[in-house]
């Protein structure tokens, strides 16, 4: 029996499309966002706990990094003390060198500097300068003991950090140990924000230590916005007394964080202590003093788990709904607009809510460029709409079909681009 015409006659269906491929699609997609979040660098795994994070970001030796230029006041030091006798012995040296230190101590005001420098040519800017020690300017102390001080701080907190603004408030301890007593004017400023309060724990000659509040700035980097990581840094320098008198070091068994340590919204990266060498442009003739810096970073990035489904996602979606319009015929024209016009304003909202959090830059971030493939895929897929006003209704079909088989094709490659730089 033939069947072949009632098969002909027979009316087709299209096939409806099973739950569990579309459900096994979905997990799909959120199985390749979390890989990309963990590529780009997730929140740890584990529920330890911040304690036991912040614990674990105690600073290493290799992570301390002295800058500064090897202190050669030694040899100054050497030849300020005193002259003792051939048969003099080691003791009797050592003593007279720890007398020395202590009487140098006290006498250490910018006023005594300058009273010991010598004006030698007043046709030269009328500026005294010191004919001895390693340094000619007014501001050096050619006759006093060179001190080695090690520098530890202890972070507890870091409060209202405004990414925005380029600003936090941190709650720090910081000590000061020397292998010979210290200057008495010690005062370590903030070279990037200023102290809110300052308590003296410790004031000995050799073991100083204070507890300090203060707001602090700093110029955050946005070129990998959303998965950035920002360098929280405490810069501490003592103006009054030049690398002559104190040269500083960091002090790594006594710089780590605090335990329970967290800054809300970011996770704990790396630790760095160092210590820099500032030298000030010439302020006047002779002004060749150089002055050490202690410099405490703490870095934090953003959970990239957050930052994906905040931003990526988002956008993708937005992709996905105007892509959507260009299965609409041209009878559906007015839901095919529907489909793609509204999204372009849903981008320029999202985008100028996402620049809001953020402080203006002379550069495109990641997030930047996302959004860049975000709106050139929309113009795309609305010019496959207005197309159809240039051309003759009789070529209907042939854009209909081109646009989706070209349309769809560049929409991928243009995202996998944005998300790729």
């Amino acid at each position: 029996m033939d069947t072949r015409g009632q098969r002909v006659g027979e009316p087709r269906f299209r096939r409806r499309v099973d739950w569990t491929q579309l459900l096994v699609l979905v997990v799909l997609v959120l199985v390749v966002v979390f890989a990309f979040a963990n590529k780009v660098g997730a929140q740890p795994s584990g529920a330890r706990g911040a304690g036991a994070a912040a614990a674990a970001a105690k600073l290493k030796p290799a992570d301390a990094k002295v800058t500064a230029t090897p202190p050669a006041t030694d040899a100054a030091e050497a030849k300020a003390a005193p002259h003792e006798g051939a048969g003099a012995s080691a003791s009797d040296n050592v003593a007279a060198s720890d007398k020395k230190s202590a009487e140098a101590t006290e006498h250490d005001e910018p006023v005594d500097q300058l009273g010991t420098a010598v004006l030698v040519d007043p046709s030269k800017g009328g500026v005294p300068i010191h004919e001895d020690g390693l340094f000619r300017s007014p501001f050096a102390s050619p006759n006093k003991p060179h001190v080695h001080a090690r520098v530890g701080l202890l972070l507890e907190t870091v409060e209202e950090f405004d990414i925005k603004k380029g600003a936090f408030t941190a709650h720090f301890y910081l000590s000061l140990t020397s292998d010979k007593p210290m200057p008495a004017k010690i005062d370590l400023k903030p070279t990037n924000g200023k102290i809110e309060e300052r308590d003296l724990l410790a004031d000995l000659p050799t073991f100083k230590m204070w507890k300090i509040t203060g707001t602090f700035h700093i110029q955050p980097d946005l070129h990998s916005y959303p998965f950035d990581t920002q360098e929280l840094d405490i810069e501490l320098e003592d103006d009054s007394n030049g690398q002559d008198i104190l040269t500083l070091h960091p002090d790594v068994d006594h710089t780590f964080l605090d335990a329970g340590f967290n800054v809300p919204g970011w996770d704990t990266s790396f630790l760095r202590a160092r210590i820099l060498t500032h030298y000030y442009p010439d302020r006047f003739d002779n002004d060749d003093l150089y002055y050490s810096r202690f410099m405490f970073t703490l870095g934090v990035k953003r959970f990239a788990t957050s930052a994906v489904f905040t931003v990526f996602v988002p956008a993708l979606v937005i992709v996905m709904i105007s892509l959507s319009g260009l299965w609409f015929p041209r009878t559906e024209l007015e839901v095919r607009s529907n489909a793609t016009t509204p999204m372009l304003a849903a981008a320029v909202l999202f985008h100028f809510a996402l620049m809001q959090e953020l402080p203006a830059t002379a550069y495109l971030s990641r997030a930047d460029k996302l959004m860049m493939g975000v709106y050139g895929c929309l113009f795309l897929h609305m010019v496959s709409s207005w197309i159809w006003f240039v051309f003759d209704e009789r070529h209907t079909d042939v854009i209909f079909r081109w646009a989706k088989y070209i349309c769809a094709p560049i929409t991928f490659v243009v995202m996998a681009i944005a998300i790729a730089l």
